[in-house]
């Protein structure tokens, strides 16, 4: 399944819902800003992503991506996926 949502940053955890089932890959781009695309999965886990327009390797942050969750996911305080009031999808 695949399913697009947008949210807006709260700057600390934040539960992104409506997606309509638990995602194995989330894409997060900031909407507002030049900050890199952060792609998690299932697979690498919480906590890891890759940067697609970027040349690193895979990269961990605990404050990022915290949870997979049933109808979407939860991201913490990172600027990267969850700044107050700017616009992600």
């Amino acid at each position: 399944y695949v399913n697009v949502v947008t949210y807006t940053g709260t700057g600390a955890s934040n539960s992104i819902t409506g997606v309509g089932f638990q995602p194995d890959f989330v894409w997060i781009k900031n909407r507002d800003q030049a900050d890199a695309h952060q792609i998690f999965d299932s697979v690498r886990g919480v906590t890891k992503y890759l940067s697609s327009d970027a040349t690193t390797v895979e990269t961990a942050d605990a404050d990022t991506l915290t949870s997979f969750d049933s109808d979407g996911f939860t991201v913490d305080a990172d600027v990267k996926v969850n700044t107050n009031n700017e616009n992600y999808v």
